[in-house]
């Protein structure tokens, strides 16, 4: 039965994951964002609340660590990020967003938002009260098997990394 279940969460993913792709991470910005991808957007978002390393940043955005740094070269390149030596360890380096970048981001987040509500306009108030619960579900799972990934992050092997 569960392996019937598994099959059946696979395939609805699979499903959804383009809609979700195109309509709403595909979406155009207007030109607000520049040469930024997703990638970009989500380590700026990272950093909205708190500077962190090359290492969390990679660890909680599921990016190898080489193509964390390259990414966050090309953020501080457009003066979106900076790096900070840390204040005990001098070998480490702290990521924090510039002022610019709270900025690019906020912008981004605005249109962001006015994008989703007119895709989600066109929805009947059932429907959106379905989505809200089926949201929040997948959230609450989301946040579950991420903390189970993090028990994975610890492991020194490095194929789970």
């Amino acid at each position: 039965m569960k392996d019937t279940e598994i099959d059946s969460v696979i395939e609805n993913l699979v499903a959804i994951m383009p809609i979700f792709h195109k309509r709403i991470l595909r979406m155009d910005l207007g030109g607000t964002t520049g040469d930024l991808t997703r990638l970009h957007l989500g380590i700026m978002a990272q950093l909205r609340t708190r500077s962190m390393t090359a290492s969390e940043l990679a660890r909680l955005s599921v990016v190898p660590r080489p193509q964390m740094t390259h990414l966050i070269n090309q953020l501080i390149k457009s003066s979106i990020v900076e790096r900070h030596p840390d204040s005990k360890d001098r070998r480490v380096a702290n990521i924090s967003l510039t002022e610019h970048g709270r900025t690019l981001l906020e912008e981004t987040r605005q249109k962001v938002q006015e994008t989703m509500r007119k895709e989600l306009a066109a929805l009947t108030q059932r429907e959106l009260t379905e989505m809200t619960a089926a949201l929040e579900t997948l959230r609450r799972i989301g946040a579950k098997l991420q903390v189970g990934r993090r028990s994975d992050a610890a492991s020194p092997d490095p194929m789970i990394s």
